[in-house]
């Protein structure tokens, strides 16, 4: 058992502003959460019947901690918070997905308590960090976070309707599925280490093992790697993601990599293309993905593949 039954522990101790509650979303929350998201978003009011298995997978999984802040009786806001794993670490990543007040109650701190609320749940589990995206134009999110201690990391990408230029690899280059075996997961393991993932120690090895296995044996994962004369050269992670308020998967593209040798040969490009039209292919309604500040020619690339900076990515490590 976590913390003290006789005492509140992670989001539900945290103190919310004066006349607001803020407790965990729960089943009977979905009529208010799909309309603060339809807001958020700018959705039109469709069926709400699609999207309500997806909501109760939200609130019935383990590794998702939402919350909700009633303000006068009233819906005021709302925040989606899950813990994911990300391949080269031992730990949870936790990740912001959604972070809405509606505009009365802009200013009363609710965004803050929401926030600190996702925040205490993280540090309750234990995870590396914290990652959340944010628009271009949200000024008055990005000072929340950068208030908080997020630390912009670099640039968010994104694609939206998603298309591929159909490029074919170059001679000697191949494109293939991961699969979870052993010489996959040392080429992963390093191209990711490349990346400036952490580099596994022997202590490490087991839980990088269970994590990677996890992550192919997904329905969600699309991941692949790029061989060049039969070595591997080349990573690109693909996961699908399932928001309650769409009705389409979205793509996230967390990893891509090619190893120093191997570039000049169009393998980042022939990746990112190949990853697009699996995308195409389950439907998904974007591709994104974050990229550090530090990544000139990853941006060029990303740009010349039509995605758009939509805006930045920011992180809270422990």
């Amino acid at each position: 058992m976590l913390g003290n039954p006789d005492r509140p522990v992670g989001g539900i101790a945290v103190k919310p502003p004066d006349g607001v509650e803020l407790r965990p979303l729960g089943r009977d929350d979905f009529a208010d959460a799909l309309a603060l998201a339809r807001e958020l978003y700018f959705l039109p009011a469709a069926d709400s019947d699609a999207h309500r298995a997806r909501f109760e997978a939200l609130v019935n999984d383990p590794d998702a901690t939402p919350f909700l802040a009633i303000a006068g009786g009233q819906p005021a806001g709302f925040i989606g918070f899950r813990f994911r794993r990300r391949l080269n670490h031992a730990t949870f990543e936790g990740w912001v997905s959604d972070l809405f007040v509606r505009e009365r109650w802009r200013g009363a701190g609710i965004g803050r308590a929401l926030l600190a609320a996702a925040i205490a749940e993280w540090r309750l589990r234990g995870g590396h960090q914290v990652m959340l995206e944010v628009a271009t134009d949200r000024a008055a999110a990005r000072g929340l976070y950068e208030a908080t201690g997020f630390v912009n990391q670099g640039k968010y990408f994104e694609i939206a309707p998603v298309a591929t230029r159909q490029i074919e690899p170059a001679p000697g280059v191949e494109l293939r599925e991961l699969v979870d075996d052993d010489p996959d997961f040392e080429a992963a393991t390093r191209l990711l280490a490349e990346l400036g993932r952490p580099a596994p120690g022997e202590e490490r090895l087991p839980a990088l093992r269970r994590t990677f296995s996890q992550h192919v044996a997904s329905a969600d994962n699309g991941s692949m790697l790029a061989l060049l004369d039969g070595q591997p050269v080349g990573f690109i992670s693909l996961e699908f993601r399932h928001p309650f308020f769409a009705t389409a998967p979205q793509a996230w593209i967390p990893d891509l990599v090619v190893t120093e040798s191997a570039r000049g040969r169009d393998i980042g490009a022939a990746l990112l293309d190949a990853a697009f039209a699996e995308s195409v292919r389950r439907g998904a309604y974007a591709a994104a993905l974050e990229s550090g500040h530090q990544r000139q020619v990853a941006h060029r690339l990303y740009s010349a593949a039509g995605m758009s900076d939509v805006g930045s990515f920011f992180t809270l490590a422990r």
